[in-house]
């Protein structure tokens, strides 16, 4: 314990922000928070939350380049899931987790949040958690999406449907989003004015520091960098410039300027959300059901839709498999991310956070919701059953996992969707 922090009982409330023209920025949990006469005593009064984060690839997967072999606790990862392989301890493969009904990728995404294809959908589960969890912080849940706008169909779009199915509101633009959680209104004006957001709160900045104990100035630093690294990361996307369309404007125009960059910086947002608290249950759509992006930066040419139909046509499956693994290695990312993020006692955002990444279709081809491509991952206070290949022989449906995951944050509920039951082994008793 630093002698600055047993000097005062109170140094800083919970929920503090580092406050300057047109800035207002949350901070992570920090030592100097908690109460002296608390800590001594070896209490902790400001526990820190568990986390949900909803990461969606849309148009299914190959299933022979996805699935892993092995059993329960020794697996191998497939060619698609190869990149988790440094997290292996970490994470939960799901297999024969299913929707047995023929779908279409208007209903794939609210299949993957609530178990139906439904092309009005109801209540997704990550809302369920949200209406539990999520009261008490500056958003109740964070949507993001690093795709534009599909026109063809509402359900293309989002995620997140509340209880009375309206879509939640998905921010698409990275500095918007950026804006959202350190800019307060994030005003354009100001944004003008100052290069960074951190020159905005240099004063309060350093005050804090002289405060803080060796800790929390770590974490401190480590939050400081951070934001200035996806700031920095924002300014470089939206000097590089211009949205090439493709083949076909009217459905789905995509930007490709630096594609993996703007994706890098919507996980990073997810992960400092998460640190600071302003949101415990966050989604983002990596990509979007049918999307029609070329993802030229990894030497492929055909649209991502039309990869998913690759029966027949070896070019095309292998050309899809190279693409899935990518966002597979995008999840990775945000997994390593949320790991380097330290909180106060020593433990990361992942150690608090469970996280669920995958599809809402199988086969992409067939369009099948038979054994949807599945991974969990969390760490050492998410609660689940990592380090675990999970098989069910008899195929239970995918709100059987949805379901589980809502009571382990806490909801009472008996079911959910058209769940029969809970998924065994996956969280912790």
């Amino acid at each position: 314990m630093s002698q600055n922090y047993m000097s005062q009982n109170y140094m800083v409330p919970r929920r503090s922000f580092l406050r300057g023209a047109g800035v207002c920025m949350a901070l992570p949990a920090l030592e100097i928070m908690t109460p002296a006469v608390g800590r001594a005593a070896g209490q902790t009064t400001t526990p820190i939350p568990r986390r949900l984060g909803v990461f969606h690839k849309g148009n299914g997967i190959d299933p022979e380049g996805w699935e892993a072999s092995g059993t329960e606790t020794e697996f191998c990862l497939s060619r698609n899931l190869e990149s988790l392989n440094p997290f292996l301890e970490d994470v939960v493969v799901l297999s024969n987790v299913s929707n047995q009904s023929k779908g279409d990728h208007y209903g794939a995404m609210p299949l993957f949040m609530t178990g139906v294809q439904n092309h009005h959908p109801q209540q997704t589960f990550d809302q369920v958690i949200a209406d539990q969890i999520g009261t008490s912080t500056q958003f109740k849940s964070f949507q993001l999406s690093a795709e534009p706008v599909d026109v063809r169909s509402t359900t293309l779009n989002s995620l997140a449907y509340d209880s009375e199915g309206r879509a939640r509101f998905v921010e698409r633009n990275a500095q918007f989003a950026f804006d959202r959680l350190f800019r307060g209104l994030g005003d354009a004006g100001v944004r003008e004015e100052i290069s960074s957001v951190l020159d905005a709160v240099r004063e309060p900045t350093t005050a804090l520091l002289k405060r803080a104990s060796r800790l929390d100035r770590a974490v401190i630093g480590n939050y400081l960098d951070s934001v200035r690294d996806v700031e920095k990361a924002i300014q470089r996307q939206e000097a590089s410039g211009a949205v090439r369309p493709h083949l076909n404007e009217v459905e789905n125009v995509v930007d490709l300027a630096d594609f993996p960059s703007k994706m890098k910086t919507m996980m990073d947002l997810v992960a400092l959300a998460f640190w600071t608290d302003a949101t415990r249950v966050a989604s983002c759509i990596m990509a979007l059901e049918s999307s029609r992006r070329i993802h030229d930066f990894l030497g492929l040419k055909a649209d991502f839709h039309w990869s998913s139909h690759f029966e027949k046509n070896a070019t095309l499956a292998n050309e899809f498999n190279t693409a899935n693994g990518w966002y597979v290695s995008q999840f990775a990312g945000a997994i390593a991310k949320m790991k380097a993020l330290k909180e106060y006692d020593g433990s990361s955002v992942f150690d608090h956070s469970v996280l669920m990444f995958g599809s809402g279709l199988s086969h992409g081809g067939q369009h099948t919701g038979s054994n949807l491509p599945i991974v969990l991952a969390g760490g050492k206070q998410s609660g689940l059953n990592t380090g675990r290949l999970l098989r069910y022989p008899k195929q239970p449906p995918h709100a059987n996992c949805l379901l589980t995951l809502i009571r382990h944050f806490g909801v009472q509920r008996e079911h959910y969707s058209n769940s029969t039951g809970t998924l065994e082994r996956l969280c912790q008793a």
